[in-house]
């Protein structure tokens, strides 16, 4: 019981900092990580070309997915995105029209229609992230969404691989993890690449 009240005290110091660096970037500071960082990740894992894969629409200085995203449009690769619903459960969306978004009550983009995909049926799943342990298990803002409908898919055979893509702060250097926190298989900064499939 106590390890869970500090391992959350210490959550939580880490996401006050973390996400401090994160608001004190530039715009341009954002733009040109992000495209070093994505560019790590697609040389690795081709992600431009992936046949389904989850993405975000990105807020608060988190890493901008949109070339990405807009590169996938183009090549008509199935690109989703989370919706939250009731009771705290979330989905993933392929938009019909990715002009057309609404923001849900955390102020972030989603598609307003679409088709609902299933989680294992996308090959990369790309979590945003606040921080990342040393055991590569992920810290997020607090809701749990992702943690929900990824964890009864992590023991599956041929999952989607489910990666981070992070600024090289946002690494942490110790374990922090509890027991519903979701590990991630990879993680790409724009200094390093850590792979914790091993």
């Amino acid at each position: 019981m106590n390890w869970f009240l500090v391992n959350a005290d210490v959550k939580t110091k880490y996401r006050q900092s973390i996400l401090e660096a994160r608001n004190a970037l530039s715009s341009s500071e954002v733009v040109n990580l992000s495209s070093q960082i994505i560019k790590i990740a697609d040389e690795k894992l081709a992600l431009t070309d992936v046949k389904t894969l989850g993405s975000y629409f990105a807020s608060n200085n988190e890493v901008d997915m949109k070339n990405l995203n807009n590169n996938r449009r183009e090549l008509n690769r199935i690109t989703t995105y989370p919706v939250i619903g009731p009771n705290q459960s979330m989905k993933f969306i392929e938009p019909k029209n990715s002009e057309r978004l609404n923001k849900n009550k955390f102020n972030i983009f989603e598609p307003s229609d679409g088709n609902e995909i299933a989680p294992m049926m996308h090959k990369v799943i790309i979590v945003p992230t606040v921080g990342i342990d040393s055991n590569g298990y992920r810290l997020g803002h607090g809701g749990g969404y992702y943690d929900r409908l990824l964890m009864p898919i992590l023991q599956n055979k041929n999952r989607p691989l489910i990666i981070g893509l992070i600024y090289d702060f946002q690494f942490i250097n110790e374990a922090i993890n509890e027991a519903h926190d979701i590990k991630l298989d990879m993680v790409f900064s724009e200094k390093k690449f850590r792979n914790f499939l091993n």
